[in-house]
């Protein structure tokens, strides 16, 4: 977390699907108003998951080290 930004949740493959990315996201929910974040187009199960947590898309633009597509999503309480 970096002043309402989420750069990243990790959660070990073997631990995945068990309610640790929510419990960690709702965490950080509790203590900020707004919350925003990138992510990869082509991982679609991190956006779908941040869809599912109230997160909604701005925009769409290409990440200028990696040539890929990310979305900025932003939550608002």
């Amino acid at each position: 977390m970096m002043e309402g930004y989420i750069a990243g949740i990790f959660i070990n493959e073997s631990s995945r699907s068990q309610g640790l990315g929510k419990a960690l996201l709702d965490y950080v929910k509790a203590n900020c108003s707004e919350l925003s974040l990138q992510v990869y187009k082509k991982n679609a199960c991190a956006v779908k998951f941040y869809i599912r947590e109230d997160f909604a898309v701005s925009k769409e633009q290409i990440d200028e080290n990696t040539g890929e597509v990310e979305i900025i999503m932003n939550w608002t309480k």
